[in-house]
């Protein structure tokens, strides 16, 4: 699934960490891995990998709920239940990290009818949940079903199951699903659900379940405490059934939304890993006393938007200032994106003309940026209505003045600086914009309301995107589509493509669909970054595989350990 996330947790750029202009002539050298640099990686440790210690991770957000199959779920979530490849939860199948095909784990096996609408999954019978209960195909027709009751807030999950008209267990671990019409994502959609346990969350309010904050999975970790606003901690299972077992004891996530105070944990040795925005990466984890405690990695990979992410400020076209394309258009030429990316984000991202992973195939590159043109931006807002009829420095039309209010994600001073620049520009062009950060439960309240004139975050793709979820005009009401867009080319589009298998042609319908994006600009589109991470030089097999790290790799020597 697409993943929602605050943008200030994917500030991170392209390329290694060249750039450093802080005069550290001591930095460790930076080496090229087919999937990412690495930069201060330790020596390797004599030994076999040994069990013991936690890892601290740092949060630059609270998630609002650890159901992942709820639409408020976000990439925060995400991080806690499923980590780098199932925490707390588990799915039927996984991705290879290194080749990414598909794989066993709670299926041993499956089998897909030549039509492709039967899908059959033959499930393990020793997989377990956290609390000793077995998993069986009613926990996984369970979390099938609760995705599809239209009551329960799961509506961007269930845009990726609409095609499924039956799900039955042929047997205590057999499961079976049948489709209306094949989708290209079927076996990954069907393989990807995390499994929630039914005796658990089938008696109650699902959306507000007590279990959204004290999960129960079959994952190699079990829930222990969340700490509001402070901490969440997992613990491993002792009778873990997987055949891949983690060596860290303990997984904390600390919740700090202040980088400057995030920073200084960092550099006082009290994370493990923590993301870091452009700034911290070109100067401050450049010195010495954070080079010499801990491995940086810049994540990139051949897979579609795996480890990057685009930036964007949407546009509620049930407003009046963004209700016609050529004041949205105008909005986009008012941001002087190229200096913002060469200043404030250091050169360490891209502009993006749409919604695409850049280097995929479904990208047209041949779509260029609107150009930042104050100049024309008024002659497009003139011609939309938008005037000063009044004298008083506001444009307006029909009575109403170009007053509008833009909330994002409180905590990215990236942000801050990209806002302030901009509202001087939009405010010579006479529009008067209030800037309004918000705390990341009360952004997604009010996003998921689409009580907003303006909004901005960042979507992290996922390895075979499908635009459904974000930007088809069914998904307005409940889903992704928070800024109201609708096209009716857009949709056929959209619709048509789920049933092509061929990969070129369906590039091409996409490559079609990011046109019609780039024209109606639903969306000013910003940035394409990639994750910059600093890790712990205590642990040792971190590896950046093509589907990103697999934390049950990592281990610390015993010499090295800090928590018992």
């Amino acid at each position: 699934m697409t993943a929602l996330t605050a943008l200030s947790a994917l500030l991170t750029g392209c390329g290694g960490g060249g750039g450093d202009s802080s005069g550290a002539s001591n930095a460790p050298e930076v080496l090229n891995t087919p999937f990412g640099t690495v930069q201060g990686a330790p020596p390797k440790a004599e030994g076999a990998p040994v069990e013991g210690d936690w890892i601290v991770i740092l949060l630059e957000a609270e998630p609002a709920t650890l159901n992942p199959s709820l639409e408020i779920s976000d990439s925060y979530t995400q991080r806690i239940t499923d980590g780098y490849g199932g925490n707390i939860f588990e799915t039927m199948l996984v991705s290879n990290r290194e080749t990414q095909a598909e794989e066993p784990w709670i299926a041993e096996r499956w089998e897909i009818s030549e039509d492709k609408l039967t899908y059959t999954f033959y499930l393990r019978k020793d997989v377990t949940f956290s609390d000793g209960k077995p998993l069986t195909a009613q926990d996984v027709l369970f979390t099938y079903e609760s995705i599809m009751n239209t009551a329960n807030l799961t509506a961007d999950k269930r845009s990726y199951l609409v095609d499924f008209e039956s799900a039955i267990a042929l047997d205590e671990y057999t499961v079976q699903f049948k489709a209306k019409q094949p989708y290209f994502l079927h076996l990954d959609v069907l393989g990807s659900l995390q499994i929630l346990p039914k005796h658990i969350y089938g008696e109650g309010n699902f959306n507000e379940h007590p279990a959204n904050r004290a999960p129960v999975g079959s994952g190699p970790y079990r829930f222990e405490k969340w700490d509001t606003g402070q901490q969440l901690v997992i613990a491993k299972r002792s009778d873990y059934w997987g055949p891949k077992k983690p060596l860290v004891n303990q997984i904390h996530y600390k919740f700090i939304t202040d980088n400057n105070a995030a920073f200084q944990l960092l550099r006082r040795g009290e994370v493990d890993e923590m993301r870091l925005t452009p700034e911290q990466w070109v100067r401050q984890a450049s010195q010495p006393d954070i080079t010499s405690q801990y491995q940086k990695y810049t994540l990139y990979s051949p897979v579609d938007g795996y480890g990057s992410s685009f930036g964007w400020i949407g546009w509620n076209a049930t407003k009046p200032f963004f209700s016609d394309k050529r004041a949205r258009q105008a909005m986009t030429m008012l941001l002087d994106r190229d200096t913002i990316g060469k200043t404030i984000y250091h050169g360490l991202v891209r502009v993006v003309t749409g919604q695409a992973f850049p280097d995929s195939p479904s990208y047209d590159k041949t779509i260029a940026p609107w150009p930042f043109d104050p100049a024309a931006a008024k002659a497009l807002l003139d011609q939309a209505g938008w005037v000063d009829s009044d004298k008083d420095g506001i444009r307006d039309k029909d009575g109403v003045p170009f007053k509008y209010e833009w909330i994002y994600p409180s905590g990215s001073p990236e942000y801050e600086q990209l806002a302030t620049v901009y509202k001087e520009e939009l405010t010579k062009a006479g529009i008067d914009v209030t800037l309004r950060p918000l705390e990341w439960a009360s952004f997604l309240e009010s996003v998921n309301k689409r009580s907003f004139d303006a909004c901005s975050m960042a979507w992290v793709s996922p390895m075979k995107g499908d635009p459904y979820q974000i930007w088809h005009s069914s998904q307005i009401t409940n889903g992704s589509n928070y800024v109201n867009f609708a096209n009716p080319e857009a949709d056929k589009i959209i619709e048509e493509a789920r049933l092509e298998f061929d990969d070129e042609k369906r590039d091409a319908m996409y490559r079609r669909f990011h046109a019609i994006l780039h024209e109606e600009q639903p969306y000013t589109f910003l940035f394409n970054s990639q994750r910059k991470v600093a890790i712990s030089n205590r642990f040792q097999g971190v590896t950046p595989y093509a589907l990103g790290f697999d934390m049950r790799d990592w281990w610390v020597p015993l010499d090295q350990q800090r928590y018992k």
